[in-house]
């Protein structure tokens, strides 16, 4: 066990190593909380001025408060100290994290004072960190120089302006403020402190947690402003119907960001690690802005409009967060990924350009249909990232200490479970097919574009997903339609359509789209001729594209064969010889089919190396003219076979045992080339029985065969 001495442990360089994980420290996380206090006094704020000037006030303060975070982050990811004096320099820059809070107010009001002083406290706490990591770890002192340096000249700048304060010049005070937010940023940016972390890098998991406890700071924003309004005016069913809706919002963001962000590796590209952190500031700003925004938008009416700057706040911080995760996905490569890098990317890009469009129209629907809309755009970026990304990693991939208790409790499960009763019936194994694999680190441009995806996702998936892209296109085009100042007009615009209702631009759309037009509505501008004419010529494409895909999805032949589920293996003319059999379920013809067997067997080389070797088993017919009822499919188990010498024992010895069946022919009635295959594992293997026979003659000379036996067997000696 290791001592340490709690008054005085120097700060030490943290290497990040890959069996050794750097945890967030409990003294990280209680710092973590009184940003909590901070951007609730900022949404305050915001919730009470929603507009243009109350935004960008709102952004001009969360960017000092973020910085003041992400500086002490990056110093608790470099240096490991948790001694008194290290403490005891946390607990003052939360003393003036707090003073920053509490000044806020003030800061609006023109009194820049206390705000400024208390940044230069919290600055001045930090570099007094890296002076001690200087003065105690000789291996970082150049990047602790340039950070001391660089913070401290951040620092001078909020002197100057504390001093400002004191006079009659705000605009002066401000400009000097973002003098010193840029030198701020800019350290870690500098030439020296980027090659500095190219000599020790930072440890990318910790930050990665780090920064989505940070997300889950802010997210946790919007719980609180939307039950705190709930519990002060009261609920009713319709307030329950829009809690809910802003409930989706909040966790489709998480989602996206846990399963998106927080889970994608950063590539190995110049300024990657740049963006993926500065891109976190206004996500963060955005996630912060949309909780205001959900907080105003629960008190949407189906008999009203929304309000156009409730709308902007809701739509503009979500199409922000769209826009940064977009930016985050740009550098980084999800673990387990079956789409293209660039399609994640895409469409988080297409979703924030819808939410920017439905901006204008919003005061021109319901307000609840409003939301219902925003609600329904977030929850389709969840349906899309699943289907992206199918797969998830083993979240106890870095856990290594967890790892070691789940074994611990694996091995007294198992213990517990020799002392029950043998006779209890045992799970089954669990046999996945080779199909299912799961793909990690495939190079992007050899994954799946989006019609391969198509055409292997279910019927399901493909119905909602167009369904979907249907109705998301057809908002967008009335949204783009009552952009036209004329239409309702008689002579202009869209004739037959009301000014003030989306929903007749919705169902005239609709009619463009499919080609109905019922004549009721019709363009009567240039702007509404020209989107009829793009949407017109947007939905013919569409249309072949998705005719072509549904036509070869339903068109595709499917294989109604039917594999024995056991293979057996018997004397068969005094010969040792395995046996399994298919059948032709629908009846049709198959003509010329080929049957292939192969077996997957390990073997040792001369060098003590285990291999996995695939050997093509010889069989008595491997093709038939016509395959319309049952084929027994026979290989003969002798001194030329690679399975010579089979036995229970022998399959046992054997390390991923399978025996892979294809059998190809062709399907007259698709008119088009057919497969099957099956793969049976060791548990699969019978010793000693036969097939029941399942082909019998009707009283009419028909043939009939029964599915029914189909897998049945009898012991060699047995009777039926």
């Amino acid at each position: 066990m290791n001592v340490v001495n709690r008054w005085l442990q120097p700060p030490r360089l943290h290497i990040p190593h890959a069996h050794v994980e750097k945890k967030a420290s409990w003294l990280e996380l209680f710092y973590d909380l009184i940003y909590v206090a901070a951007f609730i006094q900022l949404g305050n704020h915001l919730a009470a001025d929603v507009s243009i000037k109350g935004a960008l006030g709102f952004a001009a303060l969360f960017l000092p408060l973020w910085t003041t975070w992400t500086s002490f982050t990056f110093y608790a990811n470099r240096f490991n100290s948790d001694d008194a004096r290290h403490r005891a320099l946390v607990f003052i820059q939360m003393f003036g994290i707090g003073g920053m809070a509490v000044s806020i107010e003030q800061v609006y009001a023109g009194d820049t004072l206390q705000f400024a002083a208390c940044y230069l406290l919290v600055r001045l706490m930090l570099v007094a960190m890296y002076r001690r990591a200087w003065v105690h770890e000789k291996r970082s002192r150049e990047m602790s120089r340039q950070y001391t340096i660089g913070f401290s000249l951040g620092a001078a700048f909020w002197a100057l302006s504390a001093v400002l304060s004191l006079g009659d010049s705000p605009d002066l005070v401000y400009l000097v403020w973002a003098i010193a937010l840029v030198i701020d940023t800019a350290v870690p940016l500098t030439r020296k402190a980027r090659s500095a972390a190219l000599r020790y890098p930072p440890d990318v998991l910790h930050m990665a947690e780090r920064y989505g406890i940070l997300t889950i700071i802010v997210l946790g924003e919007s719980f609180v402003k939307m039950l705190s309004e709930i519990a002060e005016r009261g609920s009713t069913p319709h307030l329950v119907y829009m809690a809910g809706l802003g409930l989706v919002l909040s966790c489709s963001v998480w989602w996206l960001y846990f399963d998106d962000v927080a889970g994608s590796r950063i590539k190995a590209k110049p300024l990657a690690p740049v963006i993926w952190v500065y891109s976190h500031m206004p996500f963060h700003l955005a996630v912060t802005a949309a909780g205001v925004g959900i907080k105003k938008a629960v008190y949407f009416r189906f008999d009203e409009p929304a309000k156009i700057y409730y709308a902007v706040l809701l739509c503009g911080a979500l199409a922000l967060a769209f826009l940064m995760v977009a930016a985050i996905d740009s550098v980084t490569q999800r673990r387990i990924q079956v789409l293209k890098d660039s399609a994640r990317v895409n469409f988080r890009l297409a979703s924030a350009g819808i939410l920017l469009l439905l901006i204008p129209v919003a005061t021109l629907m319901p307000g609840a249909i409003f939301l219902t809309l925003l609600a329904i755009m977030c929850v389709a970026q969840v349906f899309f990232d699943l289907s992206m990304a199918p797969h998830a990693a083993n979240p106890l991939e870095h856990d290594h200490h967890a790892q070691e208790v789940f074994d611990e409790l694996a091995l007294e499960d198992a213990d517990d479970a020799d002392d029950e009763d043998d006779g209890e019936q045992q799970a089954t194994p669990v046999r996945p097919d080779v199909g299912d694999a799961v793909r990690k680190g495939t190079p992007n441009d050899l994954r799946r574009d989006l019609y391969f995806h198509l055409m292997d996702a279910s019927w399901t998936q493909v119905l909602v997903g167009v369904g979907v892209a249907y109705l998301l296109g057809n908002v967008v085009f009335a949204a783009l339609f009552m952009l036209d100042p004329t239409v309702g007009t008689a002579e202009t615009g869209v004739a037959g359509v009301h000014i003030d209702s989306f929903a007749d631009a919705f169902f005239f759309s609709v009619q463009t789209m499919s080609s109905i037009g019922y004549g009721v509505m019709a363009p009567a501008s240039t702007w509404a001729h020209t989107l009829v004419t793009i949407e017109a010529a947007l939905s013919l494409i569409a249309v072949a594209l998705v005719t072509g895909l549904m036509f070869a999805k339903a068109s595709r032949p499917q294989a109604g064969v039917l594999f024995s589920e056991p293979v057996i293996v018997a004397p068969r003319n005094g010969v040792l010889t395995l046996e399994f059999r298919a059948g032709n379920a629908r009846g049709n013809d198959i003509v010329e089919a080929t049957m292939r067997v192969t077996a997957l067997l390990s073997e040792v080389s001369a060098e003590g190396q285990t291999l996995r070797r695939l050997h093509d088993l010889k069989l008595m017919r491997e093709r038939t003219p016509l395959f319309a009822m049952s084929w027994s499919v026979f290989h003969t188990i002798d001194e030329d076979s690679p399975l010579y010498g089979m036995s229970p024992d022998y399959l046992r010895e054997q390390q991923g045992f399978l025996l892979v069946c294809t059998l190809t022919g062709h399907d007259t009635t698709y008119g088009q080339t057919t497969h099957a295959r099956r793969v049976y594992h060791p548990e699969d293997f019978l010793f000693e029985h036969r097939f029941v026979d399942v082909i019998s003659r009707l009283a009419d000379g028909r043939l009939m065969v029964d599915y029914d036996k189909f897998h049945s067997t009898v012991p060699v000696d047995g009777e039926e």
